[in-house]
């Protein structure tokens, strides 16, 4: 068993927690850097020419905050364009309802009747299959408690796929915040045009549906889909002992084309920031390489990500932990979600060091969807690395503002941003000045028999049975 106890200069801690207090508390940086980003650059959405200033200005910061070896590396991926969309209802009355294509729709042209869905449970795929076929599906973005698990977005566009539905129609279940989005493939284009629509036009399209029996409808896209190139940018603190294991700290940079993406990602984004900034100040007492990565492309799949690990398996194999600060700076309290390598008792242990009552859950559930439905740190808890999200593990839910054009700078607090990057820089050191750390990267068996490896499962044979048909339409 890996030793639970936390081996560090517990003077030296504290001098380093009085630093960091005062520089992150009374730091104007960070609300400099979210309106940077937000405000001056806007989404960063994947593939377009704010997401190409962020990547500089990002690699611009690192340096100014003195971190080594400050580098990007490109990766090619599936990209996405959104063009005009658009929803008319022909029967039983005509009219245009506002709508949004989803990201990795492709282009097309339907009509046909619309089949609602509710929360889109497997159960209900099955019971509406024939009706479904050959028109148009509306699935609320709730999840259905009956199914026992989770049902991404991405499993009830593929299952309308399979059961022939002509389009797809995605219903926020939010008051007042318009659309939610989110990609319908990652890093693969879709097969059917995809649209958002808001709760408000959800609930019309239902009674509508109720009282006349049925409603038709006419969907058209004009999405362009091609190959793109995005960034990983990369820095280091470097440590006394840089050739021996590393910290991580990883947080993506890109958001929804629809919003600023102030809180998911950039609270966390800019958290991160102000970590790399005091640790770049106070480098003479860290023993090991602190490596922050600011990932691209993470809302259409993990694909910064996932390029990293596939391209730094040495770098892997020295990684002690990764932080994921994606969101970090939104609202709750400040604690730990730890994945892989079961690190309670030891995060429960420094938090008592550092006299805070930290938070600390372990998540140990299988992950059944594919690899790419969570976040940033899941391609590193795959290799079997111990990761930890930055958030309150306990009660933590999304805003009603989540992906909507509502996440704006105006719904971060900087307090909140503050406390992210004073509890992420203060176990960041001391994993990293650690001499008693013996965490080991988990074998392959190790991983499954803890059930964090995806197993083949229905989600799965979903995934290949829509592979199958888009290798078929390529043909």
């Amino acid at each position: 068993m890996p030793n639970k106890q936390v081996e560090v200069d517990g003077g030296e801690a504290k001098a380093f927690d009085k630093f960091l207090a005062g520089e992150i508390f009374t730091s104007t940086d960070i609300q400099m850097n979210l309106e940077i980003l937000c405000d001056d650059l806007g989404s960063r959405f994947a593939g377009t020419p704010t997401e190409a200033e962020a990547a500089q200005f990002l690699r611009a910061t690192l340096e100014r905050y003195r971190l080594k070896d400050v580098h990007s590396e490109a990766f090619e991926y599936n990209g996405w364009t959104r063009g005009i969309a658009k929803l008319t209802v022909t029967s039983p009355w005509q009219r245009d309802l506002s709508c949004l294509s989803m990201p990795m729709s492709p282009a097309g042209r339907c009509s046909g009747k619309i089949i609602d869905l509710g929360m889109g449970s497997p159960e209900t795929f099955d019971t509406l299959q024939a009706e479904l076929k050959g028109n148009i599906a509306l699935v609320n973005i709730a999840n259905p408690i009956s199914a026992g698990r989770w049902v991404h977005r991405t499993e009830k566009y593929n299952r309308s796929i399979l059961a022939g539905a002509q389009a797809f129609i995605f219903v926020s279940n939010v008051d007042g915040y318009g659309p939610i989005t989110g990609a319908l493939g990652f890093n693969r284009w879709g097969l059917i045009p995809g649209i958002m629509i808001s709760k408000e036009t959800g609930t019309l399209l239902q009674r509508a549906i109720r009282r006349s029996g049925s409603v038709e409808a006419e969907i058209e896209t004009t999405d362009t889909l091609a190959k793109k190139t995005s960034w990983n940018i990369i820095g280091d603190v470097k440590g006394g002992m840089e050739h021996e294991d590393m910290v991580v700290i990883g947080v993506h940079y890109d958001g929804h084309d629809i919003s600023q993406g102030a809180e998911d990602p950039a609270s966390g984004l800019v958290a991160g920031l102000e970590v790399a900034r005091v640790m770049g100040i106070y480098t003479d007492r860290l023993k090991r390489n602190v490596r922050f990565i600011l990932f691209g492309v993470e809302e259409l799949g993990l694909i910064g990500a996932h390029a990293y690990v596939n391209s730094h398996p040495k770098d892997i194999e020295k990684t002690r932990f990764m932080f994921n600060l994606d969101s970090a700076g939104g609202g709750g309290r400040k604690g730990l979600m730890v994945y892989g390598p079961d690190t309670r008792t030891y995060f429960r242990t420094m938090g008592q060091q550092m006299n805070e009552n930290l938070m600390v859950d372990f998540d140990a559930s299988p992950l059944r969807e594919p690899d790419h439905l969570s976040s940033d740190h899941y391609p590193f808890m795959a290799k079997g690395v111990a990761c930890g999200f930055i958030r309150d593990p306990y009660s933590y839910t999304w805003p009603g503002f989540y992906h909507t054009a509502h996440d704006t700078v105006d719904k971060v607090d900087p307090l909140k941003v503050k406390e992210a990057a004073f509890l992420c820089a203060r176990l960041a050191w001391r994993i990293a000045n650690d001499d008693n750390w013996s965490f080991k990267q988990m074998s392959e068996t190790e991983s499954a028999e803890q059930g964090i490896t995806p197993e083949v499962n229905e989600v799965q044979r979903i995934e290949n049975a829509v592979d199958v048909l888009q290798q078929q339409t390529q043909q």
